[in-house]
């Protein structure tokens, strides 16, 4: 349960065989008058072997589960916002606005798929919301590119 008997006790060490108390009262180990006076022990224990005695004739602590580290938020959605952002105002005046634009709804596509898929998964990570805007951003960059264009074959 512990490293060591002779290590000091924290205040979450002892929050959590009170917690375990009550689990162990709810089950029906405990009685309320054991549950008292175990929990009066708990908080008064200055070392771990001292909590590791309130708890000896009860099922084990449950291990906390080792904590993970979170997934990394994706970028690909990121840039797809920020891509279809700058097809927009770039639509209107270079073709390069119709490339980014193209990007912007394929990598939005992409990382809207993923997304899903992830969220199928359990995993929820950001990223769906700069997806689908960068998605639709780059779907009006692409229309006002192609707009322009007609534009301008019309008034030669």
């Amino acid at each position: 349960m512990y490293p060591s008997p002779s290590f000091r006790a924290s205040d979450a060490d002892r929050e959590a065989v009170v917690a375990h108390l009550g689990t162990c009262l709810s089950e029906g180990r405990l009685s309320l008058s054991e549950f008292d006076a175990r929990t009066r022990h708990t908080y008064a224990a200055r070392t771990l072997g001292e909590l590791m005695r309130v708890v000896r004739d009860l099922p084990p602590l449950p291990v906390a589960p080792a904590r993970q580290k979170p997934a990394a938020e994706p970028v690909g959605p990121v840039l797809a916002l920020v891509l279809g952002i700058f097809s927009i105002p770039a639509a209107v005046c270079t073709p390069v606005g119709l490339v980014a634009g193209v990007i912007a709804v394929v990598l939005g596509a992409v990382f809207l798929r993923a997304s899903a898929a992830r969220a199928a998964a359990g995993v929820t990570t950001g990223g769906r919301g700069y997806a689908v805007a960068g998605l639709s951003c780059g779907t009006v960059g692409v229309l006002l590119s192609v707009a322009t264009a007609i534009l301008y074959t019309i008034l030669d």
